[in-house]
């Protein structure tokens, strides 16, 4: 297991005899059940591996840091961080590791990235715990589908090419940014992918929601590259056209409500890269709308 570090919240108080913010109510998971987790995974070697702008490794901690201060009066509780390492591999297999504890005792994990490699580690705790037919939901700019040394960009061809009972679902591509070579991979995979133009003027959407509602687990990953450059500029490579804020929350809230969801992440904030912390405040928003929605965990 790598590193593991934990987070110190902190932030307004405006009655320290009420607990009504997340730096008042989150604590130190410890094998609670029925419960939301954060668990952070600083890494960009996947992004570096893939010729990207490293940053991405400080997400956890900016994103906590904007989260630490918003109203919120439920349980909720901190994994700490996996520190990653050049051996990309070893680290992803310490993210399962720990999504496989939190998954093991009937909680929720909820991961912050990270480079989007943090979704194989994730991956490898869901596949670890569930059996039988899961979904992969990728709101993502890109297929992520190249086939060549583990990066931020290989992760969906890795479990496609090994996974029989897996179904990749990628919603928001960006066309400039996906070449014929990975369409017709994600068609070999036989993936269900949708344009950025496709969610918004098709019931793309609704089919999806339909079709997921089939399998034993969902994974549900957002990259921040998905949301368009104005309103999250701090990512590796920004998409002009993305997801509005507005589109983006509401997408989230649809797919949070989902019975058969047994986890989310975040990945793809670069601190680094931010304009005024814009990116990770995005996140923060993100994540609080998911914890707001969904009813139980």
């Amino acid at each position: 297991m790598n590193r593991i570090e934990k987070y110190n919240y902190n932030g307004r108080t405006d009655d320290a005899a009420v607990r009504e913010r997340i730096h008042q109510v989150i604590k130190d998971y410890n094998g609670e059940s029925g419960v939301p987790v954060i668990t952070g995974f600083s890494s960009d070697e996947g992004v570096k591996r893939n010729k990207g702008t490293v940053g991405a490794a400080e997400g956890p901690f900016k994103v906590r840091e904007k989260m630490s201060s918003y109203a919120f009066m439920n349980d909720l509780y901190d994994f700490g961080t996996i520190i990653g390492t050049e051996n990309l591999e070893q680290s992803q297999q310490s993210l399962g590791d720990a999504v496989y504890e939190i998954y093991r005792n009937d909680s929720f994990p909820i991961i912050i990235g990270g480079g989007h490699e943090t979704f194989y580690g994730h991956y490898l705790g869901g596949r670890q715990a569930f059996s039988g037919k899961i979904a992969i939901l990728n709101f993502d700019a890109h297929l992520d589908l190249r086939d060549e040394r583990p990066s931020s960009g290989t992760m969906f061809h890795q479990i496609l090419s090994r996974d029989q009972e897996a179904d990749y679902y990628c919603l928001g591509l960006q066309p400039q940014g996906n070449t014929k070579k990975l369409y017709d991979t994600a068609d070999k995979f036989g993936v269900r992918y949708y344009t950025i133009d496709e969610v918004r003027e098709t019931d793309a959407i609704d089919k999806v929601a339909e079709q997921l509602e089939n399998y034993d687990a969902v994974l549900m990953t957002l990259c921040m590259d998905s949301i368009q450059q104005a309103a999250s500029p701090g990512v590796s490579a920004p998409s002009p056209n993305g997801y509005t804020p507005l589109e983006i929350h509401k997408l989230i809230s649809r797919f949070a409500t989902l019975p058969n969801l047994k986890s989310f992440d975040v990945s793809e904030v670069s601190p680094p890269l931010d304009i005024n912390d814009q990116t990770s405040a995005m996140a923060a928003s993100i994540i609080h709308k998911f914890l707001s929605v969904r009813a139980s965990f």
